[in-house]
């Protein structure tokens, strides 16, 4: 029974890995390639507001984590915009001025510059793939 019980969490804990190393990696590549894709323009905004959400997550320390969304102003072509990030504060207060990339052609789709969270994505889902499948392999070979 302790076998069977046994082998049916490595099964659910590989399909876990592999769920979230296709979801990171996936959602990395869709980043990069917005990114990549739109004509994504640099400007100074203005942070107008921090919002902290509680959101339901059963991974979290008591089953909440805290979700951000931070409204930002910026000027494009004389017109006001007003947009959210969907970032974690770190270091962000209300007031402070920060650069961001704007898409031309939807210019409340903004972003922070820079590719690199992209990559680290990318990165962790390839691990987390990685990690499944050496846990599918071994429930193969019978270890």
């Amino acid at each position: 029974m302790k076998r069977i019980v046994s082998g049916v969490m490595g099964i659910v804990l590989a399909l876990l890995f592999l769920a979230a190393g296709i979801f990171t990696l996936v959602t990395g590549i869709s980043h990069l390639q917005k990114l990549n894709a739109g004509k994504f323009v640099e400007t100074q905004a203005t942070i107008t507001k921090i919002e902290t959400m509680e959101v339901s997550d059963d991974d979290a320390p008591g089953g909440i984590r805290e979700d951000y969304e931070i409204t930002v102003e910026y000027t494009v072509d004389g017109k006001k915009i007003v947009s959210q990030l969907r970032e974690t504060p770190k270091e962000f207060y209300e007031g402070m001025e920060l650069t961001v990339i704007y898409n031309m052609d939807k210019p409340t789709d903004v972003t922070l510059p820079g590719t690199t969270g992209a990559y680290i994505m990318i990165g962790m889902g390839a691990v987390g793939i990685i990690i499944a499948a050496v846990l599918i392999l071994n429930k193969i070979r019978g270890r």
